[in-house]
């Protein structure tokens, strides 16, 4: 392979990385990969810092919510259809209020568990222990209920269904529903099991007394070598190019065709 070919295949690479294949949008380089790697480990792991008080808390939770909600827009999938005759684009009030409200919906949410179980005052006993595995697991669900909250569009109103060469054959609630619901559990497994991970380290650590004193930059740690290790999974665990049935999909979807398996995207 010549220089000159090569500088053609890692700019393809390159543009594939920074231009949404469903919507055709340019996705702003925070959003990318590589900038939601160190970004979204970043945040998460300023998230986990011990409770001090409700705002600060609040604000650290906040912050986390409206970056990764505005990584799912930036990733979602087009939710475009053809107008039918005298049909006007209406603006869609229902997604945008769930989308800005979802975010301090979500972190006053989140917010509450560590209110509650830092005001028992029961450090490292197995009942806190409890209490944080748990309040780690529920920051994973969070998570996830902010896919469904900022890609529910695609739900409502149904994503691309392809045939196998590429071209579209209409729009797939169905298809749309299980986009979002596999993106949601990749989100949720990428932030709750590195939260779960860490916080189990830290209170068997502090249990055998094998730190002089509990550190918070220990959990932080933590959390931020997991994000950066789960993430990889997360993203590859389903292709982006998901296959579905013909018998999953709308019988008048399908009724044109005599294909058996068809193609849409999942979204990041």
């Amino acid at each position: 392979m010549s220089s000159q070919d090569k500088k053609v295949r890692d700019a393809w690479k390159i543009s594939l990385s920074c231009v949404n294949s469903s919507t055709g949008d340019t996705i702003p380089f925070y959003f990318r990969g590589g900038g939601f790697v160190c970004i979204s480990a970043s945040l998460a792991a300023i998230a986990s810092l011990p409770y001090k008080t409700f705002f600060s808390s609040f604000s650290r939770q906040f912050v986390f919510h409206a970056y990764i909600g505005g990584f799912s827009l930036a990733n979602r999938n087009s939710v475009k259809r053809p107008l039918k005759n005298g049909e006007k684009n209406k603006f869609p009030w229902k997604q945008a209020f769930l989308s800005v409200g979802s975010t301090p919906g979500l972190a006053l949410i989140g917010t509450l568990p560590q209110y509650v179980i830092e005001s028992k005052k029961s450090l490292n006993t197995p009942g806190h222990f409890f209490s944080k595995f748990m309040a780690s697991a529920f920051f994973g669900v969070l998570c996830a209920c902010n896919v469904f909250a900022v890609r529910n569009w695609e739900r409502d109103n149904g994503i691309k269904v392809m045939h196998s060469t590429g071209e579209v054959i209409g729009m797939s609630q169905v298809a749309g529903k299980k986009a979002v619901r596999e993106t949601a559990l990749s989100r949720g497994i990428l932030f709750g099991v590195p939260m779960i991970i860490s916080e189990t380290t830290v209170y068997l650590i502090n249990r055998r007394r094998v730190l002089p004193q509990p550190s918070m930059f220990l959990r932080v740690f933590l959390v931020y070598f997991f994000c950066w290790l789960i993430l990889p999974i997360s993203f590859s665990w389903t292709p982006q190019l998901r296959e579905i049935k013909r018998n999953e999909l709308e019988p008048d979807l399908v009724s044109s065709t005599k294909e058996t398996t068809f193609f849409f995207y999942r979204g990041v």
